[in-house]
């Protein structure tokens, strides 16, 4: 059971965690530094990964927790891929450890 909690996380936060645990620092920087235009173009490549890895569908309570973070009544996979990259961003702006830079 431990396995699958591993590579099924229940929610975002957990999911979240594990992507930051992965990222490179040059790729956290690049993320934190999106801006929403930007982060949506990212979502439409980086949404498939995140929906394989996590089943999304499949995973149900990972399905609410994006349904909950999101303040949503209903979720599709593509909504709460996006979610949990938000959130992952929102997550990264606010630990004060990447500059976020601006031209």
């Amino acid at each position: 059971m431990e396995f699958f909690l591993d590579k099924f996380p229940p929610t975002v936060d957990q999911v979240v965690e594990k992507l930051m645990q992965d990222m490179t620092f040059a790729d956290k920087t690049r993320l934190a530094n999106m801006n929403e235009s930007a982060l949506v173009q990212f979502h439409t490549s980086y949404g498939i990964f995140l929906r394989t890895e996590f089943r999304l569908p499949g995973n149900d309570p990972l399905m609410k927790s994006c349904m909950a973070e999101g303040a949503l009544a209903t979720i599709t996979p593509e909504q709460a891929s996006y979610v949990i990259l938000k959130t992952l961003q929102k997550k990264l702006l606010a630990g004060n450890t990447l500059k976020v830079i601006r031209s």
